[in-house]
């Protein structure tokens, strides 16, 4: 029993997400298809509704999921989330699940705003239905090249960028560009984990020869 609530209380932040997301999926496949699209557009980061200030939807629609739901890709990135926080984590994880989220949405809005302004774009693509978790899931993934030994970090970077690539091909649209600025923000973010981790370790190294004296390490995983 012990360990199990070890267990979750290191999964705290993965198993509230993956809690409130079934919950949120269940609760729609509840109702009928023309209540679901009013649900799914009240709750969308669409530039219609970030620019009448719904900001809330910023947080409604990572628990969402438009369309048929596959449940494999909700349990993959359960997965994904659950090995991250428990390496990193929940204050990185956390950190790295809004700064994808929420910095690829805002930036995504910013360049349809420019993009519909400046007639680039229909104008139709203010009111599309934009929900779920890809934004962060991409950031997270980004960012584990922070806990992979040198070898595979290039081919762990490799492997995402392929897939982002590939889905962007398949599937242009702006939701593409925004999965490739979230596994940039990850990228960068598993960057500054490595550099303030190897900056932390070089300290603690000084301070224990100055001393004679070396402390275990402790889990770098505070920011």
């Amino acid at each position: 029993m012990y360990r199990l609530l070890t267990f979750a209380l290191r999964i705290r932040v993965t198993l509230v997400y993956c809690a409130l997301a079934v919950a949120g999926t269940v609760a729609l496949g509840q109702i009928g298809p023309h209540d679901r699209w009013h649900v799914l557009h009240a709750a969308s980061t669409n530039l219609h509704n970030l620019t009448d200030g719904h900001l809330a939807t910023l947080v409604t629609s990572v628990f969402l999921t438009e369309g048929r739901v596959n449940w494999l890709w909700l349990a993959a990135v359960a997965l994904l989330f659950a090995v991250a926080e428990w390496i990193s984590g929940w204050r990185r994880f956390l950190l790295t699940f809004s700064a994808g989220h929420l910095g690829a949405t805002a930036l995504v809005a910013v360049g349809l705003l420019i993009g519909i302004h400046n007639d680039w774009l229909a104008d139709s693509l203010a009111m599309a239905v934009d929900v779920g978790v890809s934004y962060a899931a991409a950031a997270v993934a980004g960012s584990m090249i922070r806990y992979l030994p040198m070898p595979w970090r290039v081919g762990w970077a490799a492997l995402w960028i392929g897939v982002v690539a590939i889905s962007g091909v398949s599937d242009p649209s702006f939701t593409a560009v925004g999965h490739a600025i979230a596994l940039t923000i990850g990228f960068g973010l598993g960057v500054l984990y490595l550099r303030r981790d190897a900056s932390t370790l070089s300290h603690k190294a000084i301070g224990g020869t100055s001393t004679e004296w070396v402390q275990p390490s402790p889990q770098l995983s505070t920011l």
